[in-house]
């Protein structure tokens, strides 16, 4: 990201006006087009060019990686203000369709160059369009795999004080227009991909739309969610996604999705996932449409529905508002704004609604029955008992799970005939259907979609003290 000048006698303005955010934005841009035009340079330079610098022109038949790095953003000197450093535009990538070709990457990799896990607030990072990565990946014809390993999505921060939860506001315009964004980029690729479709040689994906943090600060299931979904019928991310996986053999997703992931039972053939082997989808308990998956020990479910999302009150402000300057002075002189709250997030959705749960389950079942080289697919959520004090204290000695191992995964998973069993060396003699749900069970509708597919087994539950947690740099 480029240095912003913060002087002190004339210091950055706290809410970040437009001029600056697209300004940004082509500093962003410049430099990938400069990315693409220095290797589509490399690749045309002559042979004896090459030997004369002492460099070894690009293996065609393996191709190379190619990695982009998304830095913080910086400043020469730190904004006073605590407005400045939390962003909630998105930065685009300026005419994609004058990307040159660069059919010898066999990778692309874009990676937030910082360390979420180490800032649960997610300070200084500048998120991108969801359009980006579809518009880079399109102009590599020969590319095979793409990794992604943060997009830029994460829940509100369950802060203690009113100033912290102002400032780490995720902005629920911004995160909506963006879903809406990468569903239109795929349903119109010609249209909004500068006349090109996501390349037929790709086979391999990892998209982790959201980082997990530590569980009891992953979000607070109590709030109220906004409806990222509406005015669509259908969620435009699962509905872009289907379209995506359709010519994918390996997956790993992280997002939060509905049923309308999966293609449907009667779907035309170029729409199923035929190509599957490995296939690993990690839900959020959240749906995008502001309702949960998952309800509490007592049928525990504060807001049911999402509320709607309005231009008025939900994007951030172009100028300083007073609610602005009211908590700027709360920041200066009680972090906590002197507020009597429970101490933990209130983090205590364990039990699957059936209503909710069962259509995403058997959109699972019914995209594996296309599956016919499927070796292993696995469909889960990560559940936690870290309940506030207030909701501990009404359960006292009757809570269900243990507050110091509360942490348990929930799904479902297929192990292919002749594959490796839960014993490693052991071969699996027909395909099984791993079950790890608890005492809950499916509807006997749901069942049969996957007893058509192998044998069940009903597994315990694994508690732990914390979810491990794959830092997003790692490749």
């Amino acid at each position: 990201m480029p240095l912003l000048q913060n002087p002190e006698e004339e210091p950055l303005p706290c809410r970040e006006p437009v001029e600056e955010t697209t300004a940004v934005s082509a500093h962003f841009s410049a430099q990938l087009h400069a990315l693409y035009e220095q290797l589509a340079a490399y690749h045309a330079r002559s042979a004896a060019s090459l030997a004369e610098a002492k460099l070894a022109p690009i293996d065609e038949e393996k191709g190379i990686e190619v990695e982009i790095r998304i830095g913080c953003q910086s400043f020469d000197r730190y904004p006073y203000c605590q407005h400045l450093i939390y962003h909630a535009r998105r930065l685009t990538l300026q005419s994609p369709e004058t990307l040159p070709a660069l059919p010898f990457v066999r990778k692309l990799r874009i990676v937030q160059d910082s360390n979420p896990l180490q800032d649960f607030h997610f300070s200084r990072v500048r998120p991108v369009s969801l359009r980006v990565p579809l518009e880079c990946l399109v102009r590599l014809p020969g590319v095979a795999e793409i990794d992604c390993p943060w997009l830029w999505e994460w829940l509100p921060m369950p802060a203690v004080g009113r100033p912290m939860r102002h400032f780490t506001r995720v902005w629920e315009g911004p995160w909506r227009d963006a879903r809406h964004e990468f569903g239109a980029a795929m349903e119109k690729q010609e249209e909004l991909l500068g006349g090109l479709r996501i390349p037929t040689t790709l086979t391999k994906a990892r998209l982790w739309f959201w980082q997990p943090r530590l569980a009891w600060y992953d979000g607070d299931e109590a709030l109220p969610m906004p409806d990222l979904v509406a005015p669509a019928q259908q969620d435009p991310l699962s509905v872009g996604l289907r379209a995506l996986v359709a010519q994918l053999q390996e997956l790993d997703l992280r997002a939060f999705v509905t049923e309308h992931l999966f293609p449907a039972p009667d779907a035309p053939l170029s729409a199923q996932w035929s190509r599957m082997r490995r296939l690993t989808i990690e839900f959020h308990p959240l749906r995008p449409d502001g309702r949960w998956y998952f309800v509490g020990p007592r049928g525990e479910d504060p807001h049911p529905e999402g509320f709607a999302i309005s231009e008025e009150d939900h994007y951030p402000p172009l100028q300083i508002t007073a609610e602005d300057e009211e908590v700027d002075e709360q920041w200066d002189e009680d972090p906590q704004d002197g507020e009597e709250a429970d101490f933990f997030p209130d983090v205590f959705r364990t039990e699957p609604l059936a209503e909710r749960i069962e259509p995403l389950l058997s959109g699972f079942a019914a995209a594996m029955k296309n599956m016919d080289i499927l070796e292993d697919a696995e469909l889960f959520a990560y559940l936690a008992w870290y309940p506030s004090e207030s909701r501990a204290d009404e359960y006292g000695d009757e809570a269900p799970y243990d507050r110091e191992n509360g942490v348990h995964k929930w799904g479902v998973r297929y192990l292919a005939a002749g594959g490796n069993g839960e014993e490693q060396g052991q071969v699996q003699k027909e395909a099984v259907i791993q079950w790890q749900v608890g005492d809950w069970r499916p509807s006997q509708s749901v069942l049969d979609l996957f007893e058509d597919l192998g044998r069940q087994e009903w597994l315990d539950f694994k508690f732990e003290h914390e979810r491990e947690i794959v830092c997003h740099t790692v490749a």
